[in-house]
């Protein structure tokens, strides 16, 4: 039952009655843990009547693998897949790791979702649920939201629960959930423990009405402090406190199996991994750990997936672990997984720098980028450089992380991890002038072209010195447009693989802004009406910059990454 919470629940209920009229819409519920977001999407879904439900809940182990919320979301209905056009049916495929073929264009695969879940929607609607929608990876977020931004003519509902203020963007509705109110939190202590009603105003008053917090806490407190004959502890339980106790007191079985699933949900390699440590060859002594895990009511099958019954339960068996156990838990776990999988456990497991597991990273990297994952590729190439022993390939992966990041919608990060590539020691020429040249794009995609002026100019090579004459024609410096034309009139003809005019600084000076972008420049001049320059055979297109950083044609740096010529 739930106790305050009828305006939350109403405006759930008006989203999926009108997606069962076929104006399908979605909704974000925010709020802090343990206000009960999952509680009041458990009962919208069971109020749905005949509808669908399909559900993915974000996972922080999880985070940085592309794709994986919505392989749960959508594995249940991949049935419906060859209904597809082919081209949003392939994508869909290798999104889910059902095909070789690398998922590279988001188009496709966000059209493909919201196909799927249109077939998934017949006969009586669809509600898809996605909970804890602030660790789901950023490659499912975007094909999601995608899919919930077009939603007018179909059958479905989308709710979304997100903690804090984790940005869920193109979608109107939100409904915050805050604290319950005075009287129905004082309701809630009272059925469920007979809290009298001083009691219960000092409890909520010190948790905020957090419904979580004050059920556990109240189980916690002895009959004399529930009745108000003895005082309140103070302070009460709360934050790491409010689960560590009953994670201390599970028996070393049931305690490795959490420490276990705190890092790896899947159920199989969770079980056969505890089995290993536990030195169980009939994985006995596992399946009575799972029994006794699910019995402390910590966490709970999910499919067939271990999921904790709340966040905080993961952060109480995290903060009760030693580093040292967590170390051996990924090390077992790597030698029962594969693919991104294995990378990131191999990480979790290393000691220092090692280069073997920095190239499992990147490997894990490259794979998420083709599936158009670039926010995962980001944080696996960031993981990959902390891991690389030497300076100067930890430069590179720090710069490929930092393009990565971009892509994926990171300026911040990328800015940072950029910057930390180029106070590396040791960083050649060439890698710091294309660490240059990407500063320099970043900062004109962000908006500051003199900046970006400023850092390009710093270079000679010819794309440079063209980069920055794009960047110096956005704010009209004539004058540092002739000084590059000057500056690239000095190279010899041919100097970048193709012919290029002596007379390009002429070109530059009789402009008031050239019409350039990222090496052939063109307009009317001493050359004549209309003709084409080229320096560094590209077309003149104002493309987004970020883009261009991994166009065909730019060379692959030592791990196979795509890199710029500088």
């Amino acid at each position: 039952m739930l106790y305050g919470r009828s305006a939350e629940s109403a405006a759930l209920d008006e989203v999926i009655a009108r997606a069962r009229e076929g104006q399908g819409g979605a909704a974000v519920l925010r709020g802090e843990a343990g206000a009960g977001k999952t509680a009041l999407l458990d009962a919208a879904a069971g109020r749905g009547d005949a509808a669908r439900v399909l559900r993915a809940t974000g996972v922080e182990a999880e985070s940085g693998l592309a794709f994986a919320a919505l392989h749960q979301l959508l594995w249940p209905v991949t049935g419906a897949l060859e209904e597809l056009p082919a081209p949003q049916r392939d994508a869909v495929r290798a999104a889910l790791g059902l095909a070789a073929e690398p998922a590279g264009d988001p188009y496709p695969l966000g059209a493909g979702v919201l196909s799927l879940l249109a077939e998934a929607a017949a006969p009586h609607g669809l509600i898809c649920i996605v909970d804890d929608f602030q660790w789901i990876d950023r490659a499912s977020a975007h094909a999601l939201l995608f899919a919930a931004r077009r939603l007018g003519t179909e059958r479905i509902a989308l709710l979304f629960a997100v903690r804090g203020d984790a940005p869920v963007p193109g979608v109107p509705l939100t409904v915050e959930v805050r604290g319950l109110p005075d009287a129905a939190a004082a309701e809630l202590l009272r059925a469920r423990h007979a809290v009298p009603s001083g009691v219960a105003r000092d409890l909520v008053a010190a948790t905020g009405g957090n419904p979580l917090a004050l059920r556990e806490i109240a189980a916690r407190l002895t009959p004399a402090q529930l009745a108000g004959a003895a005082p309140l502890p103070d302070p009460l339980p709360g934050g790491a406190r409010l689960f560590g106790d009953r994670v201390a007191a599970l028996s070393a079985g049931a305690g490795l199996l959490a420490r276990v699933a705190a890092v790896e949900a899947d159920l199989d390699p969770a079980l056969r991994a505890t089995a290993r440590l536990l030195s169980d060859g009939t994985g006995r002594a596992a399946r009575c750990a799972l029994a006794e895990l699910e019995e402390s009511g910590l966490a709970g099958l999910d499919g067939t997936r271990l999921r904790f019954r709340h966040p905080l339960i993961r952060s109480a068996v995290y903060e009760a672990a030693t580093p040292a156990g967590l170390r051996r838990v990924h090390a077992v776990l790597a030698e029962l997984t594969g693919g991104d999988r294995r990378a990131w456990h191999l990480a979790g497991a290393a000691v220092g720098r090692d280069e073997r597991v920095a190239a499992e990273l990147v490997a894990a990297a490259r794979r998420a980028r083709e599936r158009g994952g670039y926010g995962s590729a980001a944080t696996a190439l960031a993981r990959a450089a902390e891991l690389t022993p030497e300076p100067g390939p930890r430069a590179v992966r720090l710069k490929d992380a930092a393009v990565a990041a971009w892509l994926g919608g990171r300026p911040g990060q990328a800015e940072s991890l950029l910057a930390e590539a180029r106070e590396l020691p040791g960083t050649d020429t060439a890698l710091a002038l294309e660490i240059a040249r990407l500063r320099g794009r970043f900062e004109l995609n962000s908006g500051d072209a003199a900046e970006a002026v400023r850092i390009l100019s710093t270079g000679d090579s010819l794309e440079m010195l063209a980069d920055a004459a794009e960047a110096a024609s956005y704010v009209g410096d004539t004058a540092a447009l002739i000084g590059l034309g000057r500056r690239a009139a000095a190279h010899p003809p041919g100097s970048c693989g193709t012919r290029w005019p002596g007379s390009v600084w002429r070109w530059t000076a009789t402009r008031p802004g050239p019409a350039c972008c990222g090496g052939r420049w063109s307009g009317r001049g001493p050359a004549g009406p209309g003709r084409r320059r080229t320096i560094c055979g590209r077309r003149p297109r104002r493309a987004s910059w970020a883009r261009r950083i991994w166009r065909p044609g730019w060379r692959s740096g030592p791990d196979g990454w795509p890199g710029c010529r500088g």
